[in-house]
């Protein structure tokens, strides 16, 4: 039974927590009328594997005060998949259910079992060629795990979205996304990379190398970097050929590398000459309103977040 006295939520605002086996990550964005958002929380809350995550959960959400605001999460990597699917020839009203029996043999389970969401990809250029969406499936079980854990911490869950748009959320406000930019995510032993332009999310790859590099001494990226990075670059490299000659949009204007767990001079460097393009590290206090400039320890721990709660109602899952 839902209490008669639970706190109004506040509509000028969302909170985003993501829940990992390492910590809890929290943010907190309100809209500033067009200015640059504004980040009104950002914390992070690092768990042992001995914690209770669900108990931890409830107090970060009491300590915050967090159910007094709409609030969002994001599933992990490794628990949905992304498709690219031809659109079905039906009304708008069918195509979710249209798009089940699109994926059912894509998948490696029943497509009962799973939570299917699409959303919109930019037509082919000159407009030739098959309607494309991209098609969102979760096992159903792992969202509704997802789901009853932030209910059962008290938070008012409205959406729960992936880190690909999440991530274009925070590539939409960079001043290269008016002409185009390739965004690489790097954390733990996997990443992304994304391609947008004016908050068009146009590709997204997965890449089976994270942000943790190894230790090195001295100003020169050690050969192990090196080729680790290389590896990086021939997919940003396929990404960016398909992005021009499929979609026939001009070259991007730069590339963008998320803050690194532990970071490592010259990485973006290291990138943008192999690539030819101008590339920097991302530096969340440029794009967002904040009152105490986040630290570089924080940022890649809360990049997620944040971008999960800059989402805007007819731009995410």
């Amino acid at each position: 039974m839902q209490s008669l006295f639970k706190p109004r939520l506040r509509s000028d605002a969302l909170t985003a927590v993501c829940v990992g086996d390492d910590g809890i990550a929290c943010a907190t964005v309100r809209g500033n009328g067009g200015a640059a958002p504004v980040l009104e929380l950002c914390t992070y809350l690092p768990l042992q594997a001995s914690d209770d995550r669900a108990q931890a959960l409830a107090r970060l959400v009491k300590a915050q005060r967090l159910d007094t605001l709409p609030a969002t999460s994001v599933m992990d990597l490794e628990q949905y998949t992304l498709l690219l699917v031809e659109a079905p020839e039906v009304p708008s009203a069918e195509l979710r259910a249209a798009m089940r029996w699109r994926v059912k043999d894509l998948i490696d389970y029943h497509v009962d079992d799973a939570v299917i969401d699409v959303f919109e990809v930019p037509t082919h250029k000159g407009g030739r060629g098959s309607h494309m969406l991209y098609v969102v499936a979760a096992r159903a079980n792992a969202v509704r795990r997802r789901v009853d854990e932030l209910l059962d911490a008290g938070l008012a869950l409205a959406t729960v979205d992936i880190p690909e748009l999440a991530l274009r959320n925070v590539t939409a406000l960079l001043p290269e996304d008016v002409g185009g930019v390739a965004f690489v995510y790097l954390s733990g032993d996997r990443g992304l990379i994304t391609l947008t332009r004016q908050a068009t999310l146009y590709l997204s790859r997965r890449i089976e190398i994270g942000g943790s590099f190894p230790t090195h001494g001295g100003d020169a990226l050690s050969p192990e970097i090196e080729g680790r990075l290389d590896a990086i670059v021939i997919e940003v490299q396929r990404s960016l050929d398909y992005y021009e000659s499929h979609f026939g949009q001009p070259p991007i204007v730069g590339l963008v590398l998320s803050p690194l767990p532990q970071p490592v001079a010259g990485v973006a460097e290291y990138l943008g000459r192999q690539l030819g393009v101008p590339a920097r590290v991302l530096d969340l206090n440029e794009i967002i309103d904040v009152a105490e400039p986040l630290g570089a320890d924080l940022q890649p721990r809360c990049l997620i977040a944040v971008g999960a709660a800059l989402r805007a109602e007819g731009k995410a899952l």
